[in-house]
């Protein structure tokens, strides 16, 4: 199948343009540069941040163990700082899951996750699954209600000696180690994120970890807000002799283990691997093309590095030249990291760069100059508009610009004035394509004005469009004339160019103009939000985080309106004596089955109550060669009240023998556990 451009895969752009078009909202009020939805990366990682700050204080007081997890647990809610950071600490973690989530869609939208940026787009989906398992670990480590539904999804479907371990009647000791392991691992796997947040930003030239000051405090004071509103709570303390009858889970994290039950290991595990392996193989799937990569014209390369300096990708070296040239650096482009978003092309002072796909600066700059000229010659003051391909292809540009990227790059129109005004077009594969030198000729041969018309600072898809236009703007600030216009606006809303351009064409706008301006580079640390805009911002991530409040959905087990019985094994098993050969004889001590090995017989099951079978099966031993032990563990729904419960067990070449006969008090909600015990060769109930 035929890749296609950006321009072409319209299913997506519809999306991205709904997308966007809920950005451009929160942005007219807010302003764009104070809209929490163009930071959600970094908004991330400080979620990350505040997890380990109040993870490090809880840890200070949290015990591990059976017996001792659920108590300190309490202890560290019983003070009002202790339950706040403990509270904030549970939701960063679901802001962390929603921020993940928000920013996945944002780039897969956006075209934003094949091809060179193939990496940062499976390293995300593994940093989704290190926060996914290490909130699943946190929960579990409370020990209350809502850890037991785990440990008993747990020992329902790994069984084996995981699940023994939880049915012991010395329970603390037993399962000691494994609350210490899960500890270390929800302590280090947050750290190891690190470093995939670093492989993550591996290709790009400039990454940008922190985020903005203001976005940081307006989300602190949303994850304060909803710990106020609703503290984390404990639930009933785990008892796995009775039966969870309905718990709270966090969907976010917990969802599967109830549709596991609702469809089944197979149907859900299934589809689970299917979904999240297409959303991982998503690059090589739905792979887009662009008109990359970018090419060097030797012979015109001066190795000024300027394009090596703009470039966001790190796909630009410059290397040792030895030719006849007389310049020492050459500037040399790694296909597999160009993204084709032309900014080199726009910081090429000698035009050696265009794109392979078809683009070229300097014929589009003379496409520009040839159709300002004509106007100018017929006596029409031209108004010069260079706009990026994503702003034309999502509607940004108004209709009556007569702009088709398909057919031309470049369009005419007139903009009713009375003077005959004309409007000439370019659209450039980003704003940051725009050679500064451009600025300097358009006004010089005849453009009354000139306009940069770029998407807000911080949604700009190739990072740094804007960044890398107003940085060459601000190294040569005399190029700043009154005629020369910057506006940003959102990539979907057309209102904003249609207001600009009805002003410039108006007599009052022309003896009106503002004095020249020279647009800033926007420190995002100094940036201060008004005050509306400040609350705005704390409102919507406030909202965003409350999603883990209605996601909370209760869960139980069936078998929680009558009860349970389990069945457990953990035996040696009987073995059949391979034959000593003959005229060996054995030292006195030693173990003719570790010597000379035999037959392992395994171990069947079969329950009868009241005299119907309810259960049989067979267990075989463990390890490779079969030789290890039996280990197995059953959960039979019983209905309540007294009942006969005879359990009959075959472990040699012998029939079945009884293994367990008495009545039963099966008393609702609780569980029965009928053990094996290997000193008497029989199971006894607890």
């Amino acid at each position: 199948m035929t890749k296609k451009l950006y321009t072409e895969r319209r299913f997506i752009r519809a999306l991205e343009k709904g997308w966007i078009s809920v950005e451009g909202v929160v942005s007219r009020f807010a302003k764009s540069d104070f809209n929490p939805l163009h930071h959600l990366g970094t908004l991330t990682i400080f979620m990350l941040v505040v997890l380990i700050a109040t993870g490090a204080y809880l840890t200070l007081f949290y015990r591990p163990g059976a017996e001792v997890a659920y108590d300190t647990v309490a202890k560290i809610s019983s003070t009002w700082y202790g339950s706040l950071i403990r509270s904030v600490h549970r939701y960063a973690s679901d802001a962390m899951i929603i921020l993940i989530i928000l920013h996945l869609c944002r780039m897969f939208l956006g075209d934003r996750f094949w091809g060179p940026r193939w990496l940062a787009w499976t390293s995300g989906w593994i940093m989704l699954a290190m926060v996914w398992l290490t909130g699943t670990f946190g929960y579990w480590m409370i020990w209350d209600e809502r850890a037991q539904w785990m440990t008993e999804f747990m020992m329902k479907n790994i069984a084996g000696y995981s699940g023994l371990t939880y049915i012991s009647t010395d329970l603390a000791s037993r399962t000691f180690s494994n609350f210490v392991i899960i500890l270390f691992l929800h302590l280090f796997v947050p750290l190891i994120a690190f470093f995939f947040i670093n492989i993550h930003s591996l290709r790009l030239s400039r990454a940008r970890w922190w985020t903005p000051r203001w976005a940081a405090f307006q989300a602190l004071v949303g994850l304060i807000v909803l710990s106020l509103i609703r503290p984390a709570m404990s639930y009933q303390p785990a008892d796995l002799s009775r039966m969870v009858e309905s718990v709270p889970v966090d969907s976010l994290y917990l969802v599967l283990l109830p549709l596991t039950d609702m469809w089944g290991n197979v149907i859900f595990w299934g589809l689970a691997i299917l979904l999240v392996g297409s959303l991982f193989f998503l690059p090589w799937l739905a792979a887009g093309r662009d008109n990359g990569p970018a090419i060097v014209t030797d012979a015109k390369c001066t190795g000024c590095t300027l394009c090596y300096t703009d470039c966001p990708y790190d796909a630009i070296r410059m290397v040792e030249r030895n030719d006849d040239s007389g310049y020492p650096k050459l500037a040399v482009v790694n296909a597999s990291q160009c993204t084709a978003c032309g900014i080199c092309v726009g910081a090429c002072p000698v035009d050696a760069l265009d794109l392979k796909g078809g683009y070229n600066g300097e014929q589009v700059f003379g496409v520009v100059k040839g159709a300002m000229k004509r106007e100018i010659k017929d006596g029409h003051p031209v108004t010069v508009l260079f706009a990026s391909q994503r702003t034309q292809t999502l509607g940004g540009l108004p209709a009556k610009l007569n702009v088709n990227e398909e057919k031309a790059s470049v369009g005419v129109t007139d903009w009713g004035s009375k003077d005959g005004a004309r409007v000439v077009t370019a659209v450039l594969p980003s704003i940051g394509a725009v050679n500064i030198d451009w600025i300097k000729t358009l006004p010089n041969e005849g453009a009354r004005d000139v306009v940069l018309l770029s998407a807000p600072y911080y949604d700009n898809v190739n990072r740094e469009d804007a960044y890398s236009i107003l940085n060459r703007l601000n190294n040569r600030p005399a190029l700043v004339g009154e005629g020369l216009h910057w506006l940003e606006a959102t990539p979907t809303d057309p209102q904003p160019v249609e207001k600009l351009l009805d002003d410039l064409h108006s007599e009052t706008g022309q003896k009106n103009k503002p004095q020249p301006i020279l647009p800033e580079i926007k420190q995002r640390n100094k940036l201060v939000p008004s005050l509306v805009g400040a609350l705005l911002g704390t409102i919507l991530l406030l909202g965003l985080f409350a999603l883990a409040l209605p996601l909370d959905v209760r869960t139980g087990m069936a078998a929680a309106d009558e009860s349970a019985l389990r069945i457990a094994v953990d035996a040696k098993g009987k073995v059949e004596l391979a034959e000593i050969p003959e005229g060996i004889t054995l030292p006195e001590g030693a173990d003719p089955e570790k010597i000379f090995g035999g037959t392992h017989y395994p171990m069947s099951v079969r329950v009868v109550i009241d005299g119907e079978t309810v259960f049989e099966d067979v267990f075989k031993p463990t390890g490779v060669s079969g030789n290890g032990r039996i280990a197995a563990l059953e959960f039979l729904e019983v209905e309540s009240g007294v009942h006969v419960v005879e359990l009959f067990i075959k472990d040699d070449s012998d029939d079945f023998r009884l293994a367990f006969s008495g009545e039963v008090n099966f008393e609702k909600g609780k569980v029965s556990v009928l053990a094996y015990d290997e000193k008497t060769d029989m199971f006894v109930l607890r």
